[in-house]
């Protein structure tokens, strides 16, 4: 993918971050209603989710709203 990403400020990655970590935990409380099969393939994309807003939340600085609250 050649395109650039657009610049997005810190609140809009914490903003994604937060919603990459909500899809985890959802996609493991789905996990439950599902055969193992299946469920591996939540898991999977749950630690996909996770790994990903790490990444966001260790290259993203905080606001100045949060970072005076860390």
């Amino acid at each position: 993918m050649d395109t650039p990403l657009p610049s997005f400020s810190a609140d809009d990655w914490l903003r994604i971050r937060d919603a990459l970590r909500y899809v985890g935990r959802d996609l493991h409380h789905r996990s439950f209603a599902v055969d193992a099969q299946r469920r591996e393939l939540l898991w999977q994309e749950m630690d996909h989710c996770l790994a990903l807003a790490d990444r966001i939340e260790a290259g993203c600085p905080l606001p100045e709203a949060e970072a005076g609250a860390a």
